[in-house]
């Protein structure tokens, strides 16, 4: 893994002592609009990891004030037993749920997640803002050999995010917002190396800030693919939490003066949480005092390519499947009923992703005023007639047979009967002697040619082909898909018409 750099790290310096600090938020927070927080946040589930502490309480804090249903997904079970009871005391909201899960391990976050999305109808926010930054080499205490680091900072947040995104895509105004740092301007990404072998001696702060890179590069790889929910990171500042003065005595001693509040480090990720303004942003963006920022510094030689991040997201889900499999060794060695309804569990949240793919092609009675046994036989006709094969579509666009030749002059004698229908086939005819004069002759010539045409044109019922091409929509929020409808009748192409097909709601 490459490591960072002397140049990145004095432009990162700089950049943060203007910026970063207590003095940089109060500059950045006179251009703030203070309405884009009175928001009503009631029936609105909101799940928050590490929000026992630090910027973590701060935003459970803000979105309880709103009203809002707070999942409190937390390791520490007493310190978060403590902060759901002042939340509860200070907001007067009881609407405050707490799950024990430990982030650092990947099975049981995998185990839990798949749970949660099966007994929860609404989540409409996830934030991923549990943290770790270890200085010495740590692997998860379930036997998978994931560095510690990495579990909590980015397989953590990603295991939450594929798993319940299909509860937050049936959910209105759905987001997902990752706390990132700007710790990840200091080193480029190595998608290669996820469990930082390749640093040695260890370093926690470079795994720290490669991590945060990682949670930057996943937030935009999400937000290209699931339109239905908004995707965000944001770095909170420098901030006086447990986590810095534990992990990072030196800084905190150097900068405490200057360190913002866990309230003004959170104020931007309540603000993705809540408000409407930050909707009017695209999603996958890097958001630092409410404002999209960019995630390279200049001329530092940071920028990976697309298949860089499409090989860390690769990786990463490889190493889910991973977890996700010894999690089902584990179950089927024990009890087989209880394996069972733990496979389940944990497969249903991706069946129903790929069940939503199927569906894309779904459609229902396009007349939902008329059900189908009422409906006019034309409908039912156009929009449900089989498909015919190829060999008929061609017999029915064959010109027919033409006339018969027309009788010889009356100097000779008259020709033989033409042939009788198929259906008289067996009946004989009766002879014919010559005409007694020359009208009588073109009279009976006249008879037999109409006799002809009419056996020859006589209209057979059209054979039609209908085919329903069902195409889905650009947009994955598709509600409707429209069926192209072609008709063929005796090889006349008819023009198409389109009708709007109502979806089944996934």
């Amino acid at each position: 893994m490459s490591t960072t750099s002397w140049y990145r790290r004095s432009i990162w310096n700089y950049k943060g002592s203007r910026e970063y600090t207590k003095s940089g938020y109060e500059y950045s927070r006179t251009k703030f609009v203070e309405e884009d927080l009175d928001i009503d946040c009631s029936d609105r589930h909101y799940v928050i990891t590490g929000c026992n502490s630090g910027i973590g309480y701060e935003i459970a804090l803000a979105v309880a004030k709103r009203g809002g249903i707070l999942h409190m997904v937390c390791r520490n079970e007493d310190s978060a037993k403590a902060a759901r009871s002042d939340i509860i005391t200070t907001t007067g909201n009881d609407k405050i749920y707490l799950h024990l899960v430990d982030l650092a391990r990947p099975k049981a976050v995998t185990e839990w997640a798949a749970k949660f999305a099966v007994q929860q109808e609404h989540i409409h926010v996830l934030v991923n803002n549990a943290g770790c930054l270890l200085h010495e080499r740590r692997f998860d205490e379930d036997g998978c050999e994931i560095d510690v680091n990495f579990a909590v900072n980015t397989l953590a947040p990603y295991i939450l995010t594929i798993t319940l995104l299909p509860v937050l895509q049936r959910n209105e105004d759905a987001r997902v917002i990752n706390i990132s740092s700007a710790g990840m301007l200091c080193v480029r990404l190595e998608p290669d190396d996820l469990m930082h072998s390749g640093i040695d001696p260890y370093d926690g702060l470079l795994v720290y800030s490669q991590n945060k890179r990682q949670q930057v590069v996943m937030s935009l790889w999400f937000a290209q693919r699931y339109d239905k929910v908004h995707f965000s990171c944001m770095h909170p500042g420098w901030v006086d939490t447990p986590g810095v003065r534990n992990s990072l005595p030196q800084f905190y001693e150097e900068m405490k003066a200057n360190l913002r509040s866990p309230a003004e480090g959170a104020d931007t990720a309540v603000w993705l949480a809540v408000s409407k303004a930050a909707l009017k942003h695209p999603s996958g963006l890097f958001f630092q005092d409410r404002m999209p920022v960019a995630t390279h510094l200049p001329l530092a030689w940071t920028k990976s390519s697309i298949e860089e991040e499409n090989l860390l997201m690769i990786n990463i889900e490889a190493l889910r499947v991973k977890v996700l499999g010894t999690l089902m060794m584990t179950a089927n060695a024990g009890n087989p009923d209880l394996a069972e309804t733990r496979e389940t569990s944990l497969t249903e949240p991706m069946e129903t992703l790929e069940k939503a793919a199927d569906e894309k092609l779904a459609f229902k009675n396009p007349f939902p005023d008329e059900p189908l046994a009422d409906t006019s036989s034309a409908r039912k006709e156009v929009l449900f007639a089989p498909v015919i094969s190829e060999t008929s579509v061609l017999e029915a666009a064959s010109p027919p047979p033409k006339a018969a030749s027309p009788p010889p002059k009356a100097a000779s004698p008259p020709p033989k009967a033409a042939s009788p229908p198929p259906k008289e086939a067996s009946l004989p005819e009766e002879p014919r002697g010559p005409a007694e004069s020359k009208d009588e002759q073109v009279e009976e010539s006249l008879a037999k040619s109409e006799l002809q045409v009419k056996e020859v044109f006589v209209p057979a019922e059209p054979e039609i082909e209908c085919v329903l091409d069902a195409v889905p929509l650009e947009s994955s929020s598709n509600t409707e898909c429209t069926a192209t409808v072609k008709t063929q009748v005796q090889g006349i192409d008819l023009q198409p018409s389109e009708v709007d097909l109502e979806k089944s709601s996934t």
